[in-house]
């Protein structure tokens, strides 16, 4: 069965003998994309793919000395829909159940267990598509990620669907595709800054870069904590977090570093033919009354007086 853009292919479940063990029971992963034994239905979404395996007992196992290096390497993201699932790679295993979402690398050796008889659907996508490195990858792989909440459910959920309706989609195939890989790029994006979080692995590179980022954009009116968080692909939480750390908040230290502008520019006699309203709106306030508000409450008096009593400093 055939149609534009999918490949759908079927081939022979396996067979088990009086004990419940197949007659070959182990797998040899020789190739980056060679699909496993049991694979029923094979569906192809432009360049991304996904499997629908079933069987018993089986172990997959792609050792080091089948590596090539110069071959496509491939993302595989897994949902068991009966049994489970255990996958061994980086040093670590993880094992999935239910909606649980669990991923290997194929470019680097793996081994993948099923120890009972099981239902599983794979989405495959090739790692250039999600913008990470081999590097990036062994924080993925061999972690089990919840399906019950988040961007983990959703596509979780997706793989359910595909394994119900792929077969029927017979328009959008390229599109289609694309959204799948966005999705799983997405995933991998949460979970790396998770991880990162957790961690606290970079901190203080972390809040240079914030603070240098802020600094350059004080005239903006739209600078705010939640806009600083998306840009450094961290939570708002864990911005506030490292803040508070050194006794502040995002929001606050944003309002500090534009007074401080603010006052350094009316001491400044270079900028005595602004007026006080334009100095504020050159860091980002806009309404001179409540510039001269935040000033007051900041250095104990207004704008106004502060430049006053510099020329009057200056006149000594």
């Amino acid at each position: 069965m055939t149609r534009v853009g999918v490949r759908v292919e079927r081939q022979p479940i396996i067979r088990f003998n009086a004990t419940g063990q197949s007659r070959d029971c182990v797998q040899i992963v020789r190739d980056h994309d060679e699909e496993p034994h049991g694979t029923i239905v094979s569906n192809r979404f432009g360049e991304v793919r996904t499997l629908l395996v079933e069987g018993g007992p089986r172990e997959m196992i792609r050792p080091e000395r089948l590596l090539e290096t110069h071959k496509e390497a491939y993302l595989s993201i897994c949902r068991p829909l009966v049994g489970e699932l255990l996958v061994f790679q980086d040093g670590k295993h993880a094992t999935a159940r239910g909606a649980q979402l669990v991923c290997y690398d194929s470019s680097r050796p793996y081994k993948v267990i099923m120890p009972e008889r099981f239902r599983v659907v794979t989405l495959m996508v090739p790692r250039r598509l999600m913008g990470l490195t081999a590097k990036d990858t062994t924080m993925l792989t061999a972690r089990v990620w919840p399906g019950s909440h988040g961007l983990g459910a959703l596509l979780s959920n997706l793989l359910v669907g595909l394994e119900q309706h792929g077969e029927s989609v017979d328009t959008g195939i390229d599109l289609l595709g694309g959204s799948m890989a966005g999705f799983a790029a997405a995933l991998f994006a949460e979970r790396l800054r998770s991880m990162a979080e957790e961690s606290g692995i970079g901190r203080p590179t972390l809040m240079l870069s914030v603070q240098a980022y802020i600094r350059e954009r004080l005239a903006d009116p739209g600078l705010s904590p939640s806009v600083v968080a998306q840009r450094h692909n961290v939570s708002l939480r864990y911005l506030q977090k490292i803040f508070h750390e050194r006794d502040t908040s995002p929001a606050r230290w944003i309002r500090d570093e534009r007074l401080a502008r603010c006052r350094s520019e009316l001491a400044d006699s270079r900028f005595d033919h602004l007026s006080i309203a334009a100095i504020g709106e050159r860091s980002g306030f806009f309404g001179a009354s409540h510039f001269s508000r935040l000033f007051r409450d900041r250095y104990g008096v207004t704008p106004r007086e502060f430049r006053k009593i510099r020329g009057l400093a200056l006149a000594e």
